[in-house]
């Protein structure tokens, strides 16, 4: 079966990170084909074929046609059963041309903000919570996200190696936090919940710099006179899960967004338990029984970075790893298989239903 996979943002969001792992999954019995822009995460990080495409987001006459002409060019060369699209701008596209070129539209879904009732248009969403199911008329599944469990697992032997790079104690207790360093993953939040903490406890940020400088995290550090119990990692790393090993608990302190988990699973994947914010699709993600949800201001986060510490660490440890097994990449595919039965395309050998 042929398949195409529109990615057409160029950052490492969520939402691509999720059409990757559809990528991943489809392309090992189908032929595959991606569509993105050049030099983009996903084309850099991708094994696919590929085509090229350019920013689909415009308001310039000229440049939507010529972006509808190049991916009219690249469907009748592919000749898809299906494509997929994780934005409102590619699915448009596709739209336009589904009865020209004839293949069937799966639309992973991030956020909704109005109600979708295109269901001629798309066949079958995958959306990120429960909380928008009522938006949706169309057949769909929820899928808050997915994690890799063969590589995101707990590694003790990594974690006291990682301890020492990084000069902290076994017996320091660790709070962990990974992302980029934008104002909606909460970090100055954060600094000055942990500030309030009037134990030894220490922080580890793992982070790439976005919007938020990392010296202004340093300055706000030592505004807060907590620079000390601050370690800042901003170096590409490729052993993510031997820092989340180090961490006691890992902390997802966003704002805003968090449409697709992504960093919440892998700690829970690496069974640590997790305190969230109750933002996006989170609390579908971490319970009590693996963590704990708070408000996303500074004094619920407090709150619960007090109340983590006086918990079972090792029962929510093992209840994190339960967890996680709900969203490993053999559910994700199931779901995906799941789907195409239900718009008529049958999973033997993924052929097409005649």
């Amino acid at each position: 079966m042929n398949i195409a996979i529109i990615l057409d943002e160029t950052w490492n969001s969520s939402l691509t990170f999720l059409g990757k792992a559809f990528l991943d999954i489809l392309k090992e019995d189908n032929n595959t084909y991606l569509l993105c822009q050049k030099d983009s995460y996903i084309d850099n990080i991708a094994d696919a074929n590929k085509f090229y495409i350019q920013n689909l987001r415009t308001l310039n006459p000229l440049a939507f046609f010529k972006n509808l002409n190049s991916i009219r060019e690249y469907l009748n060369k592919i000749k898809p059963h299906i494509v997929v699209t994780i934005r409102g701008d590619a699915t448009f596209y596709a739209c336009l041309l589904k009865k020209h070129v004839n293949f069937k539209l799966i639309r992973i879904i991030g956020e909704v903000k109005r109600k979708v009732s295109n269901r001629h248009c798309i066949d079958y969403a995958f959306v990120s919570t429960k909380k928008f199911e009522n938006l949706l008329n169309m057949p769909h599944r929820i899928v808050n996200g997915v994690v890799d469990t063969n590589k995101f697992t707990f590694k003790p032997d990594c974690a006291l190696k990682i301890r020492k790079e990084f000069g902290i104690d076994n017996n320091t207790f660790l709070f962990g936090f990974i992302g980029r360093t934008s104002p909606v993953k909460g970090i100055f939040m954060l600094l000055e919940a942990f500030a309030k903490l009037d134990n030894k406890a220490k922080l580890f940020l793992l982070t790439y710099e976005t919007e938020i400088k990392i010296n202004d995290i340093i300055q706000k550090a030592k505004q807060l006179n907590i620079h000390n119990r601050i370690i800042i990692e901003n170096r590409f790393r490729n052993d993510v899960e031997c820092i989340i090993s180090t961490f006691d608990v890992g902390i997802v302190s966003s704002i805003g967004s968090e449409v697709i988990a992504r960093t919440a699973l892998e700690y829970l994947a690496c069974s640590k338990a997790c305190i969230a914010t109750d933002v996006g699709c989170l609390a579908e993600v971490v319970d009590d029984s693996c963590g704990i949800l708070c408000k996303p201001n500074v004094d619920s986060l407090y709150k619960a970075m007090v109340a983590i510490q006086q918990k079972d660490l090792a029962l929510m440890s093992k209840s994190a790893l339960n967890k996680s097994k709900m969203f490993s990449t053999q559910y994700l595919k199931d779901a995906i298989f799941d789907a195409l039965e239900q718009i008529n395309i049958r999973n033997t050998n993924l052929v097409e239903v005649k």
